[in-house]
């Protein structure tokens, strides 16, 4: 029908166009559409899937955290009473011991008496008392909730087998991370909200009782439950008042652990109590921590209503614009199709002639077509080469410009990343120095000290980088200098230790100044700590490079090493590091000297 030879050619394109056109749109919603409102429901879920993922691996941090708190302030309890009892024993012998349980009472604030001598103390306390130290009494509660302290014993056996008890209030004893839960909650739901807005979801931390005799067939919650009971046990971290199960039995939730979401019914309690009716419901249930017969469980739970809110109509979006679009094409098509052989002869005629080598010659269509610029373009090609070949040096000009260019927004971006480092570095160094002040173990606050120097080697060798104009090379003069400033004031200690440096004024690239920076670093640390038996010493380091051979010298007017050792098979992390750093990334030797005093010296070469 549509090549009948009665149409003009124009019919039967715009036919032709027209037919094309609704086969398309016909494809397009067969099968387009259907399958776009499924994959916007795959999307959600996976972006939710992300966050309760995420949430997950912070509740266990959470856990974790929360038990080591409770196990830090039972230890800080046991110490403190027990340095009280100590203080207070004025006699201990095989024979007797003697107590100022006055000063003790006044002094502790607890109840203070000798086991035997005590007439009533019940049977479950009695046990409790099994041996030294500090115990908590819990009385009787919910196996599966964090149970409540109503009372702590520390118990002391003195030489003579007599016991002495103190019987104290948990309320004595300020907890500092009293607030911890409720913050950790509010931190989760902040991470809830920016990744799924305006939802009326909630998220649910609750213990788990698998051996509960109504697990398997009766739901989870009821509204007469008790809020502690042998079934289940809220956090305080959850942002409901009741577990957002509905119906769900605990195998059910059990089941649906750790798999895709579950679908189920729920009350919106958030409305009032008139307006509450059973909705769907999905929920993702996560394993936070296994326990035997008592699992704790994550679950995120989301109104369907909501989850689809967002949800558009294909059908309403796509529909209009494509129908549009057909239509704008068919018309334009038309425009188009109107001159479209008449010029497309022309063109022909020329790139014939053009072919026997004519090249004179040229089409000269008019018009503002496609095909009219196609001529055009065809007319301008030959005319072009020669211009071509004059404004290629030029192109090739313009393009290295732009490389130039290119390559200065790639260094714009390095340096920020170098600062970005820098920033994270000094954050790192931050937090050690801010844990730093809360250990009392000066073993451990050494050894964050160390660690802590050498994440400043790291932030001070990117700091320079950032400084740097050339992000390949490092001020070494000024960086050394620096590092030797920082370790001076961290382990001097207010000892009389003079550093003198003799530091060639070079620039490094990063791959020789992060090595060089932890030697000097770990060298610098042993010296400090072990050189010097008095309150003064002089350290000196040299730096020296001739063409592509460098040497490092670290001096010393201490006391040295043991003569028997080995510095490459030593026990001492510092030294087997420099040794490893020498050979394994500098690819030199390392060498130790002494001659009044330690000198160990570094010789590599700068490729």
């Amino acid at each position: 029908m549509f090549f009948n030879k009665s149409y003009s050619l124009n019919t039967k394109i715009t036919l032709s166009f027209l037919t094309l056109g609704f086969i398309f749109l016909s494809i397009l919603f067969i099968q387009i559409i259907p399958n776009l409102q499924e994959e916007q429901e795959q999307y959600k879920k996976r972006e939710i899937g992300h966050m309760v993922s995420l949430t997950k691996e912070q509740l266990k941090l959470a856990v974790e955290l929360l038990t080591h708190s409770s196990v830090s302030r039972r230890n800080e309890i046991n110490a403190l009473l027990k340095n009280l009892l100590e203080k207070n024993i004025l006699k201990d012998t095989l024979e007797e011991n003697i107590i100022d349980i006055k000063a003790l009472k006044e002094e502790s604030k607890c109840d203070v008496f000798y086991l035997d001598e005590k007439q009533t103390i019940q049977d479950d306390i009695l046990k409790l008392l099994n041996s030294d130290g500090i115990k908590a009494y819990y009385g009787e509660q919910n196996h599966m909730c964090p149970k409540i302290i109503k009372k702590l014993y520390y118990l002391k056996t003195f030489k003579n087998n007599r016991k002495i008890v103190l019987e104290c209030e948990p309320k004595l004893f300020k907890n500092k991370h009293i607030n911890l839960e409720e913050n950790i909650k509010k931190d989760l739901e902040k991470s809830f909200d920016l990744t799924y807005q305006d939802h009326k979801g909630k998220i649910n931390l609750m213990w788990l009782n698998t051996k509960h005799k109504d697990f398997e067939t009766m739901p989870l919650y009821n509204i007469s439950d008790q809020f502690y009971n042998e079934k289940y046990c809220l956090s305080k971290m959850s942002s409901a008042p009741i577990p957002q199960t509905g119906k769900l039995s605990g195998k059910q939730i059990l089941d649906a652990t750790e798999k895709e979401a579950i679908i189920h019914f729920l009350k919106d309690t958030s409305l009032k109590e008139k307006e509450q009716i059973e909705e769907k419901a999905i929920t993702w249930i996560r394993t936070i921590k296994d326990q035997g017969d008592v699992k704790i469980l994550f679950l995120t739970t989301i109104f369907e209503k909501d989850f689809n809110r967002d949800f558009y109509s294909p059908i309403v979006k796509v529909l209009p614009a494509a129908f549009l679009a057909f239509f704008v094409a068919v018309i334009l098509g038309f425009f188009v199709f109107k001159r479209l052989f008449k010029s497309i002869n022309i063109l022909t005629n020329t790139a014939s002639e053009v072919n026997k080598g004519n090249i004179t010659l040229r089409s000269k269509i008019s018009g503002t077509d496609d095909i009219a610029i196609l001529g055009r373009t065809f007319d301008n090609m030959l005319d072009s080469i020669e211009e071509n070949i004059n404004n290629l040096d030029k192109k090739v000009e313009e393009k290295t410009k732009e490389l130039s260019s290119s390559l200065e927004e790639k260094e714009v971006l390095l340096k920020e990343i170098h600062h970005r480092v820098k920033n994270n570095l000094a954050m790192t160094i931050n937090l050690i120095k801010l844990q730093k002040s809360k250990i009392e173990d000066e073993k451990t606050k050494d050894i964050l000290v160390d660690i802590q120097e050498r994440i400043f080697t790291m932030e001070l060798l990117h700091r320079k980088l950032y400084e740097s104009k050339d992000l390949n090379s490092i001020p070494f003069k000024k960086y050394v200098e620096e590092l030797c400033s920082d370790l001076n004031k961290t382990y001097s200690n207010s000892r009389n230790i003079k550093i003198t440096c003799d530091i060639e004024d070079i620039n490094i690239n990063i791959e020789y100044a992060l090595p060089c920076g932890i030697i000097i670093t770990e060298s610098l640390t042993n010296v400090y700590k072990y050189a010097f038996e008095g309150n003064s010493g002089e350290i000196s380091i040299s730096f020296k490079k001739d063409k592509n051979k460098c040497r490092l010298i670290i001096k010393d007017n201490g006391k040295g090493l043991p003569k028997d050792i080995d510095i490459n098979k030593t026990k001492s992390l510092g030294l087997r590091l420099v040794s490893s750093i020498t050979k394994g990334q500098l690819h030199g030797d390392f060498e130790y000297k002494y001659e009044k005093g330690s000198s160990f010296i570094i010789n590599f070469s700068y490729i």
